[in-house]
């Protein structure tokens, strides 16, 4: 590809697009993906409930008791990509990345304080 730059060596503007393609519009370009695939957009977890608990396999960190009786835990997935907290009684969850276990403890608490779902 031939990127112009700056006199830094910065790109400053890519070249022009090229093929078959380049002059058609975003809704030509849906049609034709729609016309080739036949795409089902069902939401499949609407057919179920979802849970945001953790699941088997996640490592389990602390667990907070809220106001309201039930267990806030802290966790990470079996991968260890995201670290996040889940609370049994509302059903919230709050995935914060990879490294964030200090920072998921502390939201956890804060919101075991005032959860008052039962």
């Amino acid at each position: 590809m031939n990127y112009a730059t700056d006199t830094d060596g910065r790109i400053v503007a890519a070249p022009a697009q090229e093929g078959p393609l380049a002059n058609i519009t975003r809704e030509e370009r849906y049609e034709l993906i729609d016309a080739e695939w036949q795409y089902d957009l069902a939401n499949a977890a609407g057919d179920h409930e979802v849970s945001g608990a953790p699941e088997r396999g996640d490592h389990i960190g602390k667990q907070y008791r809220t106001v309201g009786g039930n267990i806030v835990t802290t966790a990470r997935t079996a991968e260890g990509e995201v670290s996040y907290y889940h609370c049994a009684g509302c059903g919230k969850r709050d995935e914060l990345g990879y490294g964030w276990d200090d920072v998921a403890r502390e939201r956890a608490e804060a919101h075991a304080a005032k959860c008052r779902a039962v």
